[in-house]
């Protein structure tokens, strides 16, 4: 017994050495044999497709009709994906697969990163949320969604008005986001916003109507770059909003940009005046420390001199050449040190 124990255990680590993620299932008799496919959903508004380019990985469903995908290459953070399968053709590139055509496909949404272990029951894959067996809360967000979608339109087929049909539109769209912020996941909020935002959705003039005032939107931009900066998350969002005309957008993104232009043209000018002062700097430094240097031995006697006061006769008289002598020492002193005047010589020094 403690040998099997050993051994189970022994396998267990190993599997988590091997595999950090876990999505395993099961299906109706008619796929057996099928080919299931996880996709990465990394455009939200097209969630519904089967896309062949985001194929990450394929298995054969078992004699049991059981599948199972791992692995340890997702995202550390929750993406979506999605789990396809199909009787159609093996060729993934058929046109049914490629328009989502197939009659008899079944597919799931969900949420999750490369940590998680999801395991869905037998039926036809959109079985209810408290059937699946999960590691997070957000991995049945898609499907709470989905299914809170359908309880909130159900009563549209007994509504006898459009007011009726008004209310239940615009309950619909309150639920729904009220409901994907209990998740604490911007990517929750996301899908929820594809639901009641698309061309197609019964609630989107209550959401274009929202937009002229909420700042709901614009906070979940914010969460959405922040939380995952390396998706295209953000930028469709964003240019959904901007289709929309998301005013509160646009007016924070002039005031923004403005800001930006603001900030960036300062930094420059600093940048500009700082370098001056660098280089007046440097070159009063060279000119102190270097005219040694340029300087012959005689030249540097006749500057210093100069710089004590000593008249053109004196510093000749000191030196034991003739003033005209002296007069073409401080020529070249002038010249070689870039001064004009004996007052220059004093700030030279000073």
């Amino acid at each position: 017994m403690l040998k099997q124990l050993l051994y189970c255990s022994l396998f267990f680590y190993c599997t988590l050495l091997n595999a950090q993620f876990k999505f395993s299932g099961e299906v109706t008799p008619q796929f057996a044999n099928a080919t299931a496919y996880l996709t990465v959903v990394d455009e939200y508004q097209k969630s519904d497709l089967f896309i062949t380019e985001k194929i990450i990985q394929e298995c054969q469903i078992d004699s049991l009709n059981r599948f199972t995908f791992s692995g340890d290459f997702l995202a550390a953070k929750n993406m979506l994906y999605k789990i396809y399968v199909d009787t159609c053709n093996d060729d993934v590139s058929n046109y049914k697969h490629l328009l989502n055509h197939c009659e008899t496909s079944q597919s799931i949404l969900f949420i999750a990163n490369n940590s998680d272990s999801i395991h869905f029951p037998l039926n036809d894959l959109s079985q209810l949320f408290c059937d699946i067996t999960n590691s997070s809360k957000q991995n049945t967000a898609i499907l709470e969604l989905n299914q809170l979608q359908e309880q909130l339109l159900a009563n549209l087929q007994s509504s006898k008005s459009d007011a009726q049909r008004t209310v239940i539109y615009n309950n619909c769209f309150q639920r729904l986001q009220k409901f994907s912020t209990t998740f604490n996941d911007p990517l929750v909020e996301l899908y929820a916003f594809h639901l009641y935002a698309n061309e197609t959705s019964f609630c989107r003039p209550f959401y274009l109507k929202d937009l002229k005032h909420n700042e709901y939107y614009f906070n979940l931009l914010d969460r959405i770059s922040e939380t995952y900066p390396n998706s295209e998350y953000a930028t469709q969002l964003e240019n959904d909003l901007n289709k929309d005309n998301y005013t509160l957008l646009k007016g924070k993104s002039a005031v923004t940009s403005i800001f930006f232009y603001i900030i960036s043209g300062l930094l420059v000018l600093s940048v500009i005046l700082n370098f001056i002062l660098f280089r007046r700097q440097n070159g009063n430094k060279e000119i102190v420390l270097d005219y040694t240097k340029l300087l012959t031995p005689q030249e540097q006697n006749v500057f210093e001199l100069m710089h004590k006061k000593h008249s053109n006769k004196s510093i000749a008289e000191q030196l034991f050449i003739s003033v005209s002598t002296v007069k073409t020492h401080i020529n070249n002193i002038y010249s070689k040190l870039n001064i004009s005047s004996r007052k220059d010589v004093d700030t030279f020094f000073e």
